[in-house]
């Protein structure tokens, strides 16, 4: 077997193993909430801190570790962070409120900034989310002045009708061909079982062929079911526009996940002429999946999210404390008057 030299992620993975400092924290107003802190190491950007989010039912550990190299490396850049689990994932207890969902992750979030302003003296906050975290994130960032920025990875999409119709005509190119593709569709895989004498896939696919035709409603074509927007490309559009109207640092980054293509913020086409990317930023990542499986997808959205943070930490840091002046020794008296 040729050996080959590790990859810059490997290397760089390696080096933060070794250095880095994390501290586990309880928070929340009955200690139910648990994250690890990651101080920074070097130069500083005072007051300014960072909060990455779960992403989906993953706990704060993330899709390939993802979550624990994002907190090192904005660490060792100077931005301390928290990466944490809301209530009811990973090692946080479910919570005995009776908030809906997006309220208590909100509630989760904004009791993870009070901790980090209470236990280090952090006042302003970037948020970082992928998927379902990107969707907490905007929703925190609305409802907290403290957030100053928010980086958003795969997030809700307004696809146009051109769009989707070009999503299926690939994956039906692909299909003879494909065998991801074709795995991809339960039906396909129902009467591949069904040949090979599964009853119950005959059963399923006998009921999908009796069942009337009925239309789906437009977000059914999403790939992320769970993630589909919950309002319109106005109510969307209308959110962007008032972070932006506050100062917040937008930026939002998409996956090839949906379609290998981008032509014009595709995904986000609904609101393809709107003043908000006048000011916020979007990038489409033709070679990353949704969650970053190999390390070359990682090397990249590390790289991007270090970037982002670094430049806008730099601008929204607090002034760094004076030191105090020294003061001249008090002169002896002696030395007022001598003999």
């Amino acid at each position: 077997m040729k050996w080959c030299p590790p990859t810059h992620c490997v290397v760089w993975w390696l080096k933060s193993m070794k250095q880095a400092t994390e501290t586990p924290a309880l928070f929340g107003p009955e200690r139910t909430l648990f994250g690890m802190f990651t101080p920074a190491s070097g130069t500083t950007m005072p007051g300014v801190g960072c909060l990455v989010l779960n992403t989906g039912v993953n706990h704060r550990v993330g899709p390939h570790r993802i979550n624990v190299k994002t907190a090192r490396r904005l660490a060792a850049a100077g931005i301390p962070t928290l990466r944490f689990d809301l209530s009811g994932i990973g090692d946080s207890v479910a919570a005995r409120s009776a908030l809906e969902f997006r309220a208590q992750a909100v509630a989760d979030m904004k009791a993870a900034l009070d901790h980090l302003e209470q236990a280090h003296g952090l006042r302003r906050f970037l948020v970082f989310g992928i998927c379902s975290g990107a969707e907490n994130g905007l929703a925190l960032a609305l409802a907290d002045p403290r957030v100053v920025g928010l980086l958003t990875f795969d997030g809700a999409m307004f696809l146009t009708p051109g769009t989707r119709l070009e999503r299926k005509l690939r994956r039906a190119a692909a299909f003879p061909l494909n065998a991801a593709v074709r795995a991809s569709y339960p039906w396909w895989k129902d009467l591949t079982l069904w040949g090979a004498g599964d009853a119950a896939a005959r059963a399923r696919s006998l009921a999908r062929l009796r069942a009337p035709l009925s239309p789906r409603p437009p977000s059914d074509d999403d790939i992320f079911a769970a993630n589909a927007p919950q309002s319109s490309a106005a109510d969307h559009e209308a959110k962007l526009q008032a972070l932006l109207a506050r100062g917040v640092a937008l930026s939002m980054m998409f996956s090839a996940t949906y379609n290998a293509t981008d032509r014009q913020r595709d995904m986000l086409g609904a609101l393809r002429h709107s003043s908000v990317f006048e000011r916020a930023e979007y990038r489409f990542w033709p070679d990353v999946d949704h969650t970053g499986t190999t390390l070359a997808m990682q090397t990249k959205l590390l790289g991007a999210v270090e970037e982002w943070a670094v430049r806008v930490a730099q601008k929204v840091a607090l002034p760094a404390p004076r030191r105090a002046e020294a003061v001249p020794p008090p002169t002896r008296e002696k030395e007022l008057h001598p003999a």
